[in-house]
């Protein structure tokens, strides 16, 4: 078979398997108008298949950045064992719908903040995860064991990974290749085909960058193992002390600009659920025309979208900086947060907001503790 074809039947499967997903259980939430408790059933199952689909996209991106070598580290703090309790509640639940029995392990001692890139992170542990569920066996298992192997000097612990499952293994000769793209663990096993040989690779990569490895351990038909041990800042309690989001947005008033209505209406429904007052344009020129006319400090925080018919959103923070200087009619130009809100996710995309003077950048589909945190942050620094 040709290997482009192969790739983009790969990919098309990938995709469109829990997007038939997220279909159907949507038709089913209509016809179950009323029954909250089985909208909140079909609802985390769409939630599950939304996150299979985002991680299929990241892992594309990044197999594209990484011929480039353009990824890069984001280190920031926070909450490892909120993280790791978000990850192993999605998939124990995917573990679950495929009967296979998940448990996860997090022995005390272990840091509750670390300073690490928590977008990559996650990304490794649920490519891994995802792994042990799609080529576990019926009535598998898999087990997720989380440990601190101790502290060095300035704060540096050793903390170890470790994924393992009861399922179809990996045969002798695949062993040096299971990390190259686009390589399936086996060509014969049904359930391998649904792969696309991209999350071991990407993986590998991230965790190299942490200047480390993964390991692994396996014997064909009776499982494998994966593992990781990485050395984390954990930081002290100064530094962990909590930006409670939630309040410390209430009163403050935020511009968006994003030419998507759904969008809009979707963040501009989470800032005012937590007592923001918001204000909405679909354009950057209207962004940039509303600041100017507005009083000094009427407006705490502004959201961008980059790309935007017209005026883009790194065009526009650029307009708006130039507003600001002395003598000008809006002196809070040149401090205001402005904040990038966009799916251009790549490290490039991150470099280019910051050089046109954005003050953060978050990706769609937007984690509201990312927006929440990284306004509130903001805000208060300024």
């Amino acid at each position: 078979m040709n290997q482009n074809y192969d790739i983009l039947s790969r990919l098309s499967h990938e995709i469109r398997t829990p997007l038939n997903s997220i279909i159907g259980l949507n038709r089913l939430i209509m016809e179950n108008v009323g029954n909250e408790e089985t909208v909140k059933k079909i609802s985390n199952q769409i939630n599950l298949a939304s996150s299979f689909i985002l991680d299929l996209v990241n892992n594309i991106i990044d197999a594209g950045e990484l011929d480039t070598k353009s990824i890069s580290l984001n280190p920031s703090i926070f909450s490892i064992k909120k993280l790791l309790d978000e990850l192993c509640a999605t998939y124990k639940t995917a573990a679950e719908n495929d009967n296979l029995t998940f448990q996860a392990t997090i022995p005390e001692p272990f840091p509750e903040f670390v300073s690490l890139d928590k977008f990559r992170f996650a990304q490794v542990l649920s490519n891994l995860l995802s792994n042990a569920v799609r080529f576990n066996k019926k009535d598998g298992r898999i087990d997720f064991i989380a440990e601190d192997l101790g502290t060095f000097q300035g704060g540096i612990h050793t903390l170890r990974f470790t994924i393992s499952d009861s399922g179809i293994g990996i045969p002798e000769e695949k062993f040096k290749d299971i990390f190259k793209l686009f390589t399936s663990v086996t060509e014969t096993d049904e359930k391998a085909v649904y792969g696309t040989g991209m999350g071991l690779y990407v993986s590998d990569h991230i965790i190299r960058l942490m200047d480390s490895k993964i390991n692994v351990r396996s014997v064909e038909g009776s499982g494998s193992t994966f593992w990781f041990e990485i050395k984390v800042p954990v930081p002290d309690s100064e530094e962990t002390k909590p930006i409670n989001g939630k309040e410390e947005l209430k009163g403050t008033t935020i511009l968006i600009a994003d030419d998507n209505n759904i969008n809009c209406n979707i963040v501009k429904h989470l800032l005012e659920s937590f007592g923001c007052t918001v204000e909405v344009t679909t354009t950057g020129e209207d962004a940039v025309a509303l600041f100017a006319a507005s009083e000094p400090h009427h407006y705490d925080a502004i959201l961008l979208d980059i790309r935007m018919p017209g005026l883009d959103g790194l065009e526009a923070c650029r307009r708006i900086r130039a507003l600001g200087g002395e003598g000008s009619f809006s002196p809070d130009a040149l401090e205001i947060p402005i904040i990038a809100m966009t799916a251009n996710v790549m490290d490039s995309d991150r470099q280019k907001s910051f050089e046109a003077g954005m003050n953060g950048h978050i990706n769609k589909p937007i984690d509201p503790d990312m927006l929440y945190t990284t306004l509130a942050a903001s805000i208060v620094r300024n």
